[in-house]
């Protein structure tokens, strides 16, 4: 094994323990809230975190992607690491002022937002944190170790904030302050390790820089931005028809799916910046024909056991989660291929765009097929979940034919 296969193996190693701790310390906080918040309450905390996903992905604005390419390829330069670094961080605090704003508006003109006002600004501030996270620093010169060991100490903060504090349905907006606790924590070990190693050139950026940064990930914003956009539309809207409590439900179902989904992204995360220099299409294939076997056999696995799954997960109150989650174990099942095809693959045939544009014609499908639902009163939970699982289909397809098509003159 070469120099470059160590590095890969290591980081997808470290990505793997960050997110098996992504999996377990909320398998140990999602049960707890479920059953000390009530399926209304925890309604509540679903609904906020879906309309606080849109403001994270615009103060993120796909610098994770545009951010680790340009740190991938100036690894050896720490004075470029420095500009790029400080650049995006600069970008993201005027970012983060005009999502303040839009926040703001929705709390004073929004009856539902406005009585949870503080829940909202707590909220908020959580994501705000993150503008000083500079994770597409570590991926791009993939030393993912900093981040994983920095995700444990903040996850466990987080853990144990939520447990101290959150005793009864009143406590939820503590929820939000266990968040920003531990992003605190993330924010302290990560600058730390960033001084003590090195890493970068502390240098002041000029604003032409930061603009750079913006137009240099605007595509990859809208990428991300349409994935979040109808992923998160799906909870808003159904958030705006129906009570808290099913609500509730339907984000029980939801997180046990997005939890299984979250356990395949390590491959992607850590193969993207390998693959952009590698192009080493023939470890993909091997990759695929290993892993999504054993894929699909852990969905009709939890398939036949949603229900005890859900019931030892959520709590007594949540059967009607049951047939929702299986409705969604289509989505799960094409995840790992979704993902592979998408930046790790098309970045490599140099055909990135078609990653973006995939989702975004996916977005744009999914969008009007929930005006179609809401205008033929349709909106329902597994209407929803079925709409989701074509457009998901979709933009798989759309990667597909393209890589087909395109890289057939490629070297595999």
């Amino acid at each position: 094994m070469g120099a470059n296969e160590r590095t890969l193996a290591k980081n997808t190693v470290m990505l793997y323990v960050m997110q098996i701790s992504g999996y377990v310390f909320p398998l140990l906080t999602f049960p707890y809230l479920t059953r000390v918040l009530g399926a209304e309450k925890y309604g509540m905390v679903v609904f906020a975190n879906s309309i606080m996903s849109y403001f994270t992905i615009f103060i993120e604005f796909g610098f994770l992607i545009s951010g680790t390419n340009s740190c991938s390829l100036a690894a050896d330069d720490k004075d470029k690491l420095g500009r790029i670094t400080f650049g995006i961080i600069q970008a993201k605090c005027i970012l983060s002022i005009l999502a303040a704003a839009v926040l703001f508006a929705g709390c004073v003109f929004v009856q539902k937002m406005r009585q949870e006002f503080l829940f909202f600004a707590l909220s908020f501030g959580g994501i705000f944190l993150t503008v000083f996270l500079p994770d597409f620093l570590f991926r791009g010169i993939e030393k993912m170790s900093v981040i994983t060991y920095r995700v444990l100490a903040s996850k466990a903060v987080y853990t144990m904030a939520v447990f101290a504090f959150v005793r009864k349905e009143t406590d939820y907006f503590l929820v939000p302050v266990a968040t920003i606790g531990a992003n605190l924590v993330a924010i302290i070990l990560t600058w730390i390790e960033i001084f003590r190693k090195r890493m970068i050139v502390f240098s002041a950026v000029p604003a032409k820089d930061m603009f750079l940064r913006l137009r240099e990930s605007s595509l990859f914003f809208l990428s991300r931005i349409a994935t979040t956009f109808y992923t998160s539309l799906n909870t808003v809207l159904l958030g705006f028809q129906f009570p808290g409590a099913a609500v509730g439900q339907y984000g029980a179902a939801n997180a046990i799916a997005n939890t299984c989904r979250s356990l395949m992204s390590p491959i992607s995360d850590s193969i993207y910046p390998y693959m952009v220099k590698q192009k080493n299409f023939v470890l993909v294939k091997k990759l695929l024909l290993i892993l999504e076997p054993l894929v699909i056999v852990c969905c009709t696995l939890l398939w036949l056991l949603a229900p005890q799954a859900v019931r030892i997960v959520c709590g007594a109150g949540y059967e009607d989660a049951v047939p929702m989650l299986r409705a969604m174990l289509p989505i799960v099942a094409i995840t790992l291929p979704a993902y592979l095809c998408g930046y790790p693959v098309l970045g490599a045939l140099g055909k990135i765009k078609w990653a973006n544009l995939s989702v975004v014609i996916s977005a744009s499908f999914h969008v009007v097929g929930l005006i179609v639902l809401v205008i033929a009163r349709q909106i329902g939970f597994i209407q929803v979940i079925a709409l989701t699982c074509c457009t998901q289909f979709l933009e798989l397809g759309i990667r597909a034919i393209v890589i087909l098509s395109g890289g057939k003159n490629e070297k595999a």
